[in-house]
């Protein structure tokens, strides 16, 4: 395998792999790992109704009625999602677990009187149920006196740290969040701050998280070093021959991206690209991130989150979806409902692989512990093209125009070897309901579905 040293932002030379291939920890993920997760927003900014709190939030009022792990990872499961990303520390510095670091955690709060650690609660919550547990930390902290100082930066590693050392458990998955810098409270100055790229030292935090946790991996914007990326939307789209190898973006500059290429290829990636990050599809289950009331009603449908879960990891991706506790600290049964209908229609459409007969879903796989070797590939029946790419990589699903005779179909790769198809045939009345999906539906063609399919 050819090697070749390219420059980076804030480090003076990095070797990188010009075939690259994913990290140890995330081969095995997407071996073996789970392909749909969610990620978990509650705190104070669920009780002041806001998606980004200012920093000077009273503790006071994170004092849920009806706090229940069990009900929030239980419906998850439902829903078919194989791992929570919990976010244990958002932009307003609210810390939800007993951190040494900073007063402002949920020590302060009523909740538990006062002896509560939200993030253990879902952390034994997804054990006993069976998922994966992971954490968000927001490197942002509107309420820190000392953010935009070295100071600061130690504490932030020093969170992270209690995060990851053990006592929350195996983590599967870390968070760094690309929003940074802004105004905020700051201990009472109530200015706005500014941050250089390189601030928070991420190269060092990423070697002490792997560390910490051999099996983890590391979701980021910028960062070249993370294992997955973001695909430059929040909608659960992503491009059709979407590729986890992609050039670096080598930090932030003045505008955007150090490297002003990497924005043009953040969700398709590059098949010339020297790194080897796969585009994590993050989208809120409601419009928000975080549970706000008015926003009662629009919860995406199941369908919908099929139609999601086939243009993300249908396309070679990962999918993550925003799960919101309202003040209860509970999900709300309309969210409850719609991953319970997902979990469902998703079992429909692979409960049972065809073998022999017909088939309108195919699903391709590529041995992605060697990289993404494959350059291009077709399926076709009787002279036509029904369906055709330039990467597999992960995964490609593609839903047929028409049953076809598994007989007649024949499927090429080139470049490189395919290391399984799978062929299903799903109820074309289903196929309907996922294709004609809006965000504006509601659940009730799906539950019709559901009742006349039984």
């Amino acid at each position: 395998m050819k090697r070749c040293l390219l420059p980076i932002v804030g480090l003076a030379w990095a070797m990188v792999l010009a075939e690259p291939v994913p990290r140890p920890a995330l081969a095995k993920r997407l071996a073996n790992g789970p392909d749909v997760i969610g990620i978990v927003h509650w705190g104070l900014n669920t009780f002041t109704d806001r998606e980004w709190g200012y920093g000077d939030e009273n503790p006071a009022l994170l004092n849920p009625s009806d706090f229940n792990a069990n009900q929030i990872v239980g419906a998850c499961k439902a829903g078919g999602l194989g791992g929570l990303v919990v976010v244990a520390k958002h932009h307003d510095g609210f810390c939800l677990w007993p951190t040494k670091t900073t007063a402002h955690n949920i020590s302060a709060a009523p909740f538990r009187g006062g002896k509560g650690d939200y993030v253990k609660e879902m952390a034994d919550a997804c054990r006993r149920a069976g998922l994966k547990f992971g954490v968000y930390c927001s490197p942002w902290d509107r309420n820190a006196a000392d953010y935009g100082r070295p100071s600061y930066v130690e504490k932030y590693h020093a969170q992270v740290r209690e995060l990851l050392d053990g006592r929350y458990g195996e983590v599967f998955e870390m968070w760094f969040d690309g929003a940074n810098g802004g105004d905020g409270y700051y201990g009472g100055a109530n200015e706005k701050r500014k941050i250089p790229y390189g601030y928070y030292r991420f190269d060092g935090v990423f070697a002490f998280v792997r560390k910490l946790q051999p099996n983890i991996c590391i979701f980021a914007d910028e960062e070249d070093g993370s294992d997955f990326r973001w695909p430059g939307n929040e909608e659960g789209i992503l491009d059709p021959d979407s590729r986890a190898t992609c050039d670096g973006a080598f930090g932030r500059g003045a505008k955007g991206y150090a490297n002003p290429g990497y924005a043009a290829q953040i969700c398709s990636g590059s098949p010339t690209g020297t790194f080897f990050r796969v585009c994590e599809a993050d989208f809120p289950l409601r419009k928000g991130w975080f549970f706000h009331e008015k926003e009662r009603g629009s919860t995406k449908s199941a369908a919908y989150l099929m139609k999601c879960y086939l243009r993300t990891v249908g396309n070679g991706g990962t999918m993550n979806v925003g799960i919101a506790l309202d003040r209860r600290g509970r999900l709300a049964d309309e969210d409850v409902a719609a991953l319970a209908a997902f979990g469902k229609i998703r079992s429909r459409f692979f409960a049972r692989p065809v073998e022999s007969g017909v088939a309108n879903v195919v699903v391709l796989r590529e041995d992605c512990a060697k990289g993404e070797r494959i350059t291009g590939w077709r399926i076709a029946a009787g002279g036509r093209v029904l369906a055709s790419g330039t990467v597999v990589g992960l995964k490609r699903i593609r839903v047929l125009d028409a049953p076809t005779a598994l007989a007649d179909l024949r499927i090429e790769a080139e470049g490189g070897e395919l290391a399984s198809m799978a062929y299903y045939h799903v109820d074309s009345g289903l196929l309907e309901l996922v294709r004609r999906a809006t965000t504006a539906d509601g659940e009730t063609d799906t539950a019709r579905w559901m009742k006349e399919s039984r």
